[in-house]
Formats: C-alpha cells, structure tokens, sequence
C-alpha cells in the first residue's frame, strides 16, 4: 500500500487536527469566488466484521453523493460497506487531487464508527482519534483497517491548491449529555475498541509521517459531528436513520445554507446552518464544531441550485409511532403505527409508563387511562417541533439553559439563557410535555407585553424559573424579530392553556410568511426529585 504523500515541509510541533482551534478567525463574508469543480470522496459504512453494525451510514453517504451529483458535481466516489478500505480510500482520494485545481473544491466525507487509542506520537495530546473501517479488527491484519487522524491531515494536505472540506459524521468518545433508556434502539457511532499490537503496522507509518503543520491545512474547512468527549448518535430524520451533520450538510449543499443567495456558502454561513440544524435534530445532544484553516474559505454553489430552501410544511407533519402491546392506542391523529422501534419518531411503551422521543428522552408520563385528548396533546407537541425545525428563520438567536442539557430534578432551579445577534424584540411561549402551550413573563424586568421583551444585542439575557410537574420535556421557544410582533402575542395569548397546536402552526405560516424573523428553542428534560438516572 501506498503512504500519504507529504508535500510539505515538517514541524514538530504537536497539533491534534480535530482538537485544534485555528487563532485565525473564520471569514464573516466570502471574497470574491470564482466558480470551480466540485469533486467528493464519499464513505458511509454499516456493516462491520466486528464492531456492531450502524443503520445510517450508508444513508448518509448516499444522501451527500447523490446531492453532489444533482448541484452538478465534475467527480464523486461512493464506498461503502465491506469496500471501503485503506487502500480504496487512499487510491480514490488522490484520484481525485490529481483531477483538482485552483478554485475547485475537494469533499472527504466519512460516516461511520470511530475510537481513540493512546496517541502514537509524542506531543500535548493523549490520545489519536481514529476512523474504523469495515474489516476492522482488534487482531491480527484487521487491525489495519482503520485511519489515525495524522494519517488523514496528511492526505487532506496533500491538495496545495484547492478549498478541502472534511467532513467526520462519527465519534470518539463515550460521554453522553442525558441518558438514553437501555430498551431503545439508539445507535452510536463510537466504539470501545483494544488493539493487539502484534500486526499493527500503523505505528511506524505514523512516525515515518511526523506531524502536520497547520500552514500545510490552510485550505481545509472541518465539519465534526460532536464534541470529542460526546457521543454522535443516529436518529430518525425524513423516515430513515441518520447522521445529523450529514443530513445538515446535504441540505446546506443544495443551498439552504445560503444566507445572502449569492451561490457561495463561507464558513461562516455553513457553520450558522450546521449548528443550527443540528441541534434542532438531535435535540441538542450533538454540538458539532465547524473550523476553518484560513480566512475566506468557501465552497462556491452552482448557479442553478444556489439561494435554494429548506422544505416549507403545509401543516403539522405526521410522525411514526411504536407502542408495546400493552398499550392500548386510541384513535389519534397524525401519527402512523409501525411495528419497529427503529422506524419509530415516538415510543410509547406501557410497562415503563412514558412516551420516549426519538433521541431516547423520556417526554412525558403515560397510561392505559390516559384520555385520547391528552396523549393526542402530547404527540403533537413533537409534531409542532417537527414543524418549527422546518421554518426557515432568517437569524438564530441562542436559546440555551446555562447548566448544559441535562435532565433536572423536580424542585430545582433552572436558568435559561438568550443571545441575540441584530433582533431586539424577542417573544417567548412554553411547550409543556402534555402539549399545553404557556406563556412565558418578559426577558427584562421592566418589559411590556405579557410574552415578549426586549434584548440587548449580543448581550446575554437570564431568567430563572423552577422545575415543577408534569414531568418530562418542555420546550422553550424563542421567536425574535427587528420590529415587535403583536400579531404573534396576541395568537400566543389566545392559545394560552391550550394545547391547539394545529391552529397555531397554521397562523404562524401566515403571520411569518416574507418576514424577518429568528426562531430556536431548548429543551428542558426534568424527572423526580429522588429518581435516579
């Protein structure tokens, strides 16, 4: 097999590629861009000889090569599964800088599992991430089938003229911010994962390579799916099982990302989007980071598919629902039975006594005497969130809780958290976990208006509240806006108690259709005083 080629010049200075942040600040606007190539190198890997096999990878990959191709892509190359080797990757990713030049842009997308082990060269860092391969093993020539982060900054450098965006739709550690009920079918793509050294033959090739200056990744964009001591999950997204930075990421592709419709996404634009869509996804579980080597990266879109759209919803969307067999499901609307977990936006699971989300949180409480309006209330909550996540807000103000998204105890203090970048006018409404829309007091102390405020710009504003039942998840929701919005206050007065999240979704679309506007919300996941995880 062929080693990575260097092309430039060494430093021994430590710098763990997917650690790093650069001193050099992302663009806030691109520069000029002529319009070049697009070539991709696409991995997506399900199947493990073996580690557990994932469900989305494959997904992913097809999903990224296929919205590749459409905006008019010059080269993309698909592996999956038992193909994509080191050997495979290696030989395609330089296939394809040969075809590269100035102004084109290079694609390396992975989605798969991925795994630490103590770091190989010495330096800062204790620990190199690694991409695991299909054939991986822990022993014997399997053992090789896998790419250390040095290894893939090195192959990224290779490219000395044009952009390289690297996208990793995986993980490397185990960490969790909120626990997920062993019962669930929720997939993670990191492995715990012990390597007998005996064939490793990667070593020596690592300290033959040395370390990458950051000067030789100056043209590289990264996309990570996670904080390195969190876990990446799949989720359920659009009826398939996903990767949400992949998913993101297609979406940004096809224009989405594309704030001032001049068909380039800079950096700036696509880690707004990324963040923003990630998030919302994975209800916060992720927090996928977005870094660029230098000022003025940017991945130029084509013409004829720039400036495009999210998906605008003509109602609240309908979702996929598994109960266990002894629950007994009343007539409900908007939802559609499936008899696999895995297929499933919502579990209701009747010995538990809870209707998990698809992320694994336990939502709200239930039972077999549960009236057919509560749990109809209960369901369209993540219905009206699954309607929210598709709106396309022109401006993100951060809604955050300062303590992190954890699960907290009934009776505590809770406080939540708002930065606005250019809006000033902010009103907030409470989800409750049955559904029952709330209204929420000013941000400011001195404020008008019952639900909305006002912000200072790129101030950060408080207020605490406390955790009291129902018990289960509610949902924060921010809306912002340049100018106040009485027309929206008075729909959120008039849905007050009520969980008419039908009716208010509708008005929404004709109130915030053309409009100015900033949207996000957090979720507030909360369980008995004296329960334990």
């Amino acid at each position: 097999m062929k080693e990575p080629i260097v092309k430039r010049p060494r430093v021994q200075v430590r710098t763990h590629i997917f650690k790093v942040v650069f001193w050099l600040a992302i663009a806030i606007a691109p520069t000029s861009v002529a319009a070049g190539d697009l070539y991709a190198l696409v991995i997506g890997i399900d199947r493990y000889s073996t580690l557990s096999d994932l469900k989305g990878a494959t997904n992913d990959a097809k999903d990224v090569a296929q919205t590749l191709e459409a905006i008019g892509a010059r080269k993309v190359t698909l592996i999956t599964d038992e193909d994509a080797t080191r050997e495979a990757i290696f030989s395609a990713w330089r296939a394809l800088t040969e075809r590269a030049g100035e102004n084109d842009t290079l694609i390396f997308h992975y989605a798969g599992h991925g795994a630490r082990q103590p770091a190989i060269l010495d330096g800062h860092e204790a620990f190199d991430n690694m991409f695991l391969l299909s054939g991986f093993n822990e022993t014997g020539p399997g053992v090789n089938e896998r790419l250390i982060d040095n290894e893939i900054g090195h192959l990224l450098a290779e490219e000395a003229e044009a952009t390289v965006v690297f996208v990793a739709d995986s993980c490397f550690a185990g960490g969790m911010t909120r626990d997920i009920d062993p019962s669930l079918p929720a997939n993670s793509r990191v492995a715990q994962v012990s390597l007998d050294p005996s064939e490793d033959l990667i070593p020596q090739r690592v300290e033959a390579l040395g370390e990458v200056s950051e000067k030789a990744l100056e043209r590289v964009v990264w996309l990570y799916a996670q904080d390195q001591n969190k876990v990446t999950q799949e989720y359920r997204i659009k009826d398939q099982v996903r990767g949400a930075l992949s998913y993101a990421f297609s979406r940004a592709l096809e224009g989405a990302a594309d704030k001032d419709k001049n068909s380039v996404l800079s950096t700036a634009e696509l880690k707004r989007y990324i963040n923003r869509t990630v998030k919302r996804y994975s209800e916060r579980r992720q927090r996928p980071e977005v870094n660029a080597g230098s000022r003025g990266l940017s991945i130029p879109i084509p013409t004829a598919f720039g400036g495009g759209t999210e998906p605008v919803s003509t109602g609240l969307p309908g979702l996929s629902l598994y109960r266990t067999p002894d629950f007994r499901l009343p007539q409900l609307i908007g939802v559609k039975e499936v008899a696999d977990k895995t297929r499933a936006d919502l579990i209701l699971d009747g010995e538990a006594g809870w209707l998990y989300n698809r992320a694994g949180d336990r939502v709200t409480r239930i039972s077999d005497e549960m009236s057919a309006a509560a749990l109809q209330g209960a369901i369209d909550k993540w219905r009206f969130l699954a309607f929210l996540a598709e709106l396309k807000s022109t401006e993100d103000p951060d809604v955050s809780l300062r303590d992190g998204s954890r699960v907290y105890k009934a009776g505590e203090r809770v406080t939540f958290q708002m930065v606005s970048g250019s809006h000033k006018n902010i009103l907030l409404f409470n989800l409750a976990a049955t559904g029952k829309i709330q209204l929420v007091a000013p941000v400011r102390s001195g404020g008008r208006g019952l639900a909305a405020g006002k912000l200072r710009l790129e101030r950060t504003e408080r207020f605490t509240s406390q955790v009291v039942p129902p018990l289960g998840a509610d949902h924060l929701i921010a809306l912002s806006s340049p100018t106040p919005m009485p027309g929206l206050v008075s729909l959120i007065k008039l849905a007050n108690g009520t969980a008419d999240l039908e009716n208010l979704a509708k008005d929404f679309r004709v109130l915030l259709d053309g409009q100015q506007f900033g949207l996000d919300w957090v979720g507030l996941y909360t369980r008995e005083k004296d329960e334990t995880p």
